[in-house]
């Protein structure tokens, strides 16, 4: 049988494009046969072949001339690609020559910005590129492949990627391969030099990206490759072995020092020192090691648009939209196929001094270690991490309310949904309005139990036993629910002054970067101004010592000396289990007129506690 076509012509009706087809392939005897493109869309070969054509965009014109037989063929012709994309791979600007003849394809291949060819790529490939079926498109025989690139603008990059942005440096490239597809052997080198780039997809970027690569038989051996971000390092070293051709494998070690990994904002800012492999094929490629995550940032939803109150209950209803609660997403997704096939084994994590949880109403330390696994598409993570100190901020309607953290885990039970189970516990002491059998303060315990994603917040008083709805009554209002009888000017001055409070709070250690781990703002009496307020901050000195510094605003008719309000207390940790308090306060009440406030000096209280914890 013989196939013959006088010509048949395809094109494209949304635009430019022509393919153009002639000649005759019969079964035996020789062929005669002739391919054109001419400004052909890369979509629709694609289609044509049917093959997804997501990700795929650009146009083609080339010629293709076949000759000889459907056994033994010959091929010639060229080809040009215009803004072509393959996925994450871009191209510009690319053309080429090929060859086949005697079961050898020879070609060549150049890639060009801006006028200038920036890669030359001359490679002669053993292959049976046959109209008929065979047992081996590769053939056993010898194979060459050669590159070159000199003092080329790694800018280049960002035209064949998505993957990087703002891509400054050079590279210079003389790269070899010969032998056979089982067994190649490489030569060359690449150097790097005063790089810099942008991941969009971990949101940072690197600088002094300086490295060598050399290439000896089968193996891509690292010489030096060394990479900053912001005051980190990171240093890659090791080799990738050439099993085949088309099989590298990987033995490389990754050790960083305070290196920013990632951050993703709204979602997980990590900074981390430690030493890790990557070890195994590519794709499939295995992490191991360990390290500290000396500074972190972990976000989550506000507690209250994530169920931590029954909203079943009525007081909760009167006072919040429940239509407006919502579920979210725990962070943002990205593709990548050396991701995605990536596993992960046995990566332990232990946190440092600067790791927190936060949110718009929660800023909760977070220390211990965490194993974390990857099998297949699934990230795992097992672990207990302590919460030992932090704020929650309470937000019901108008009111803000603050919350001291004093103990609290945050346990991974290494499933797939990454959802971790919490129990963390905070206090605020209520003080009163005057009134009749009004207690001088009421601490108020919030349990946030639950998990990660449906978190869950119960209220109770230390000593005393309250309803959750008296509760909420003291703390918006400073009265119980059966003395609320219309709008006082004190109830509003404390709602304001504590709405106040609270977005200073979170401004100061949030969005302006103030070098606090912890800050506290609690108004005194609503019926005074501000009489009364106490202001707490605190550094981690260390991943075992926490100190905290404290004053308090009275107001009196005469100056009163700062200094006689100041306080300190240090904490330090020995163990999960053991931790040491010390402070040094004055003792003093805001009292118009007490004559200790602005005495020389004012008598003051040292004290000093012992904790054990235990947790089951």
């Amino acid at each position: 049988s013989v196939l013959h076509v006088d010509s048949a012509s395809l094109n494209n009706a949304a635009g430019a494009g022509r393919l153009t087809v002639s000649g005759d392939l019969p079964d035996r005897g020789p062929i005669d046969a002739r391919v054109s493109l001419d400004g052909f869309p890369l979509t629709g070969i694609y289609a044509l072949m049917q093959s997804d054509t997501l990700g795929v965009a650009g146009a083609v014109t080339a010629t293709m001339v076949a000759n000889g037989t459907r056994a033994n063929p010959s091929y010639s012709g060229s080809f040009a690609f215009s803004n072509a994309s393959f996925g994450s791979f871009r191209a510009p600007f690319m053309d080429g020559i090929i060859d086949y003849r005697n079961r050898r394809l020879n070609g060549e291949v150049h890639l060009w910005r801006s006028g200038q060819q920036v890669l030359n790529v001359i490679a002669h490939l053993p292959l049976d590129l046959a109209l008929v079926p065979v047992a081996q498109r590769q053939l056993p025989d010898t194979l060459s492949v050669q590159a070159r690139a000199d003092s080329v603008d790694l800018g280049v990059l960002t035209a064949v990627t998505t993957t990087v942005q703002d891509v400054e440096g050079v590279f210079s490239a003389d790269l070899g391969i010969g032998g056979t597809w089982e067994a190649p052997k490489l030569r060359g080198g690449l150097e790097i030099g005063h790089a810099a780039a942008t991941i969009p997809a971990l949101s940072v970027r690197y600088t002094n990206l300086n490295g060598s690569l050399s290439l000896r038989g089968d193996t891509i051996r690292v010489d030096s490759l060394t990479a900053s971000s912001e005051r980190g390092r990171a240093e890659l070293t090791g080799y990738m072995q050439l099993e085949r051709l088309t099989k590298p494998v990987l033995a490389l070690n990754i050790t960083t020092s305070e290196f920013k990994a990632l951050d993703l904002r709204g979602y997980l800012a990590l900074t981390a020192s430690g030493r890790v492999a990557l070890t195994g094929p590519v794709f499939g490629a295995r992490l191991s090691g360990s390290g500290t995550v000396t500074s972190g940032v972990l976000h989550f939803a506000d507690l209250v648009n994530k169920r931590v109150v029954n909203l079943d209950e009525p007081w909760v209803q009167d006072l919040i939209d429940t239509t407006l609660i919502r579920t979210q997403r725990l962070g943002p997704e990205f593709e990548s196929v050396f991701f995605d096939s990536l596993q992960v084994s046995n990566l332990l994590l232990r946190m440092g001094e600067d790791v927190w949880l936060r949110s718009n109403e929660a800023n909760i330390q977070l220390t211990g270690l965490v194993t974390v696994n990857k099998v297949r598409n699934n990230y795992l993570l097992s672990g207990t991490l302590q919460a030992p100190r932090g704020t929650y901020r309470l937000i019901v309607g108008p009111v803000t309310r603050e919350f001291v953290v004093r103990r609290g885990t945050v346990q991974y039970f290494g499933t797939p949904d990454l959802d971790a189970a919490l129990d963390i516990e905070a206090t605020h002491v209520v003080h009163p309005l005057p009134g009749p059998g009004q207690p001088a303060e009421i601490t108020v315990i919030a349990h946030i139990g639950g998990t990660l994603r449906l978190p869950r917040l119960s209220l109770q008083a230390e000593h005393a036993d309250y309803s959750q709805a008296e509760l909420i009554a003291f703390l918006i209002t400073g009265r119980p629910s059966v003395e609320l009888s219309g709008g006082q000017r004190a109830l509003f001055v404390s709602v304001g002054a504590s709405m106040l409070a609270g977005e200073l709070e979170r401004t100061v250690v949030s969005d302006l970067g103030v070098p606090l781990d912890y800050l506290e703002i609690r108004p005194g009496d609503p019926s005074n101004r501000f009489q009364g307020t106490q202001f707490a901050a605190g550094w981690a000195l260390g991943a075992k010592t926490f100190l905290v510094l404290n004053a308090g605003v009275c107001q009196s008719s005469r100056q009163t000396r700062f200094t006689n309000s100041l306080g300190a207390t240090l904490q330090f940790r020995f163990s999960p289990e053991w931790r040491t308090e010390a402070s040094f306060e004055p003792v003093r009440s805001c009292a118009i007129g007490d004559a200790d406030l602005n005495a020389t000096t004012v008598p003051r209280q040292v004290g000093f506690d012992l904790f054990w914890e235990r947790r089951y």
